[in-house]
């Protein structure tokens, strides 16, 4: 059985144009070694994609950012992932904001680290980075690059 699990995530980026990841050991079915993600998870019952982002960047990040300031989708991707025999299929939905501070002070390092990334350190990386196709998405963001529809990045 595979269980809906949708997900809100948010791109944070500092006033340097780095954006914040925190490292994580990911799911079946890539590989267990350390890689990096965005701020973010799940959307809780009622709750909306954009109303999740905000909560979980005060809980991860320890920013207020109200729903207003996260605006629209920037992008979406979909696929399966498992961990401990349970299967989920997942659509994260992606949203972004530049912050004032640097400073994490929630729970979304899980031990494992944070990092600021620049547009080039997200080109240069040989480790892996969810989701693919960040780098390509920043430059336009940082730019001030809107789509009129969410970008749709792979899995």
């Amino acid at each position: 059985m595979i269980t809906n699990r949708p997900t809100a995530r948010v791109i944070l980026a500092d006033p340097a144009d780095r954006v914040l990841m925190f490292r994580f050991v990911p799911p079946d079915p890539w590989p267990r070694e350390p890689a990096w993600h965005l701020p973010g998870g799940g959307i809780e019952p009622g709750e909306s994609a954009v109303e999740a982002a905000s909560r979980e960047v005060r809980e991860e990040v320890g920013l207020i950012l109200a729903p207003r300031d996260l605006g629209e989708p920037v992008a979406v991707n979909a696929g399966e992932w498992s961990i401990q025999e349970s299967h989920y299929y997942t659509v994260h939905t992606y949203f972004f904001a530049r912050v004032s501070t640097v400073e994490v002070s929630g729970s979304g390092d899980d031990g494992l680290g944070h990092r600021w990334w620049t547009v080039a350190d997200l080109d240069a990386t040989t480790e892996r980075v969810f989701p693919p196709g960040l780098a390509v998405l920043l430059k336009d963001l940082l730019q001030g690059v809107r789509h009129e529809r969410p970008v749709t990045l792979d899995w």
